[in-house]
């Protein structure tokens, strides 16, 4: 546990949150645990990861018994990922995020030769759930030397970090490794609506294009097919990417459907984006 004890004494400076309104949060990364294994220290049992597209990390640590009291628990950063650089104590941690529950403040410091000194936290803030079983750090790129790639660890702690009253994640002076995910939406691009014939079947296609590139998205992607028929549903016995980019859903129109309204919507899904476009026809 030897990488504990510099973190006894350092007292956390309050601080603003700041909100991330309106941006686009790429899926968590999930990381784990084991419990048992903290002493007198809340137990961390998860860790989530994620990044927004405008640079915000967030890192989520869910416990199995609760933060409270006089408990700290501590985040630290390796944004270079190089262990020779940064606080070599420390796995190469370059900043450092903590929470002071029984203060309820918080602070984030940046390893500068051989201390830590406060930093920029214009953009960090600390979130502890009602009962106690969660704590989010928030921080942006930008308060962190722009890193889109880090190795990190988390401590927790009782108030002493001594031996017995702490809890690492992961155990064994071992890291866990986060690169800031692409993030982007989708929006429906060309399309087209075939006829519907009874007792045939009826096609549709249509292509998602990301923000980020402007490109129509691939057979990577997922597509989603459905089809109505007043409150029937329709089977699809195909689904496929055609021509790379081109989502195509195929229905069964049965011959009793005819002159009925049909109504179909298809959507194309990638790194948990979505997009949607809604068909309309009359089986002939």
């Amino acid at each position: 546990m030897r990488r504990l004890v510099v973190l006894a004494g350092i007292a956390a400076v309050a601080a603003v949150a700041a909100s991330a309104a309106g941006a686009i949060t790429a899926p968590p990364v999930k990381f784990t645990d084991p419990t048992g294994d903290n002493g007198t220290a809340p137990d961390i049992a998860t860790l989530a990861v994620t990044n927004d597209d405008n640079g915000l990390y967030t890192f989520t640590i869910g416990f199995a018994t609760p933060y409270t009291g006089s408990d700290d628990v501590a985040l630290l950063l390796d944004t270079d990922k190089n262990f020779s650089t940064g606080n070599a104590n420390l796995l190469g941690a370059d900043y450092l995020f903590v929470d002071d529950f029984g203060a309820h403040s918080f602070g984030v410091y940046s390893w500068q030769s051989n201390d830590w000194a406060a930093t920029s936290d214009a953009t960090a803030a600390v979130v502890v759930s009602s009962d106690g079983k969660s704590v989010t750090f928030s921080i942006n790129k930008s308060d962190l030397g722009g890193s889109t790639s880090l190795n990190f660890f988390v401590l927790s702690s009782d108030g002493t970090f001594d031996t017995g009253h702490v809890d690492d994640a992961p155990n064994n002076n071992r890291i866990f490794t986060y690169s800031a995910q692409t993030v982007f939406t989708l929006s429906p691009g060309a399309s087209q609506d075939g006829p519907a014939k009874a007792g045939g079947t009826w096609t549709v296609s249509m292509s998602a294009v990301r923000s980020d590139t402007r490109a129509t998205v691939g057979p990577g992607a997922r597509i989603a097919c459905k089809a109505t028929a007043g409150a029937a549903r329709l089977a699809v016995p195909r689904h496929a990417f055609a021509s790379g980019s081109k989502a195509v859903c195929t229905f069964r129109v049965p011959k009793a459907d005819k002159d009925k309204k049909l109504r179909a919507t298809v959507t194309i899904s990638e790194n948990g984006q979505s997009a949607t476009k809604t068909f309309a026809a009359t089986a002939k």
